[in-house]
């Protein structure tokens, strides 16, 4: 029997992606696998310096990038990023929201405080539904298209002392599967990935380190790689994901099993 190895259906050539939260971690990851497999890439983050050190990194290995400091609580420089994709590259075929915090910490209800949450609500549901109220139109007019939004298994499950994050990323859930109706006429695509513990800077000060109190529920014993998020990522934004809308796709090691 002979194995089919071709894989031209994850290419993603002459495609342009926007990339929010996308100077470290998860974004940073999906960027370098998105401009690896043929797309341009438009990054938007609060770090500069890194995501011009993307840039120049992406750029070495023949891709093709851009960086641009992006507050995703502004509307108005989440739309100045789409717009650059479409001046820059033509058009925009994929957004992959990611931009996100874990907030000031581990708090019991009676003791978190009001200006803790609307800081994660701006970041995490509003950073989303500004980017998705910008993208949506460049989707359309590019005839469709795929969007992304980064939630997580807290997204799905609660998590005592950790509600603000938790109810953030329900938002963006509910926010997700509901425009995914709505956009689906106009050939476009609307998927989560709901990311178990992965192995970055936000699950270090979330945890203090300690990945264990997380990774201890997670049957394959450990935390995940960024790599493994941005492989799902990939597959997201390719053809072979173009019945796929509406979905919540788990990338967390069976913790949800």
């Amino acid at each position: 029997m002979t194995q089919n190895n071709d894989t031209t259906s994850q290419t993603l050539e002459n495609k342009v992606a926007v990339i929010t939260g996308g100077s470290s971690g998860i974004g940073r990851a999906a960027a370098l696998t998105l401009a690896k497999a043929g797309a341009a890439v438009v990054i938007g983050a609060r770090r500069e310096a890194e995501g011009a050190a993307l840039v120049k990194e992406i750029e070495a290995a023949d891709g093709r990038a851009i960086f641009q400091k992006t507050d995703v609580t502004d509307a108005a420089q989440v739309a100045a990023l789409v717009d650059t994709a479409v001046r820059e590259f033509g058009g925009l075929d994929i957004a992959f929201n990611n931009a996100g915090i874990e907030g000031s910490g581990l708090f019991p209800l009676v003791e978190e405080t009001e200006e803790n949450v609307r800081n994660v609500m701006d970041v995490n549901y509003f950073g989303v539904w500004n980017s998705m109220k910008a993208e949506v139109p460049a989707l359309t007019k590019r005839g469709g298209g795929i969007i992304i939004n980064t939630t997580s298994v807290a997204g799905l499950k609660g998590f005592g002392m950790f509600s603000s994050y938790v109810s953030s990323k329900f938002a963006v859930e509910g926010l997700s599967r509901s425009v995914a109706q709505e956009v689906a006429g106009a050939g476009i695509r609307v998927n989560t990935i709901a990311p178990g513990p992965i192995a970055t800077a936000l699950l270090d000060r979330a945890t203090g380190s300690d990945h264990s109190m997380f990774t201890q529920h997670v049957p394959m014993q450990r935390a995940g790689t960024v790599e493994e998020v941005a492989g799902l990522v990939r597959f997201l934004a390719s053809d072979e994901a173009a019945y796929v809308t509406g979905h919540a796709l788990r990338v967390d090691g069976g913790m949800m099993s």
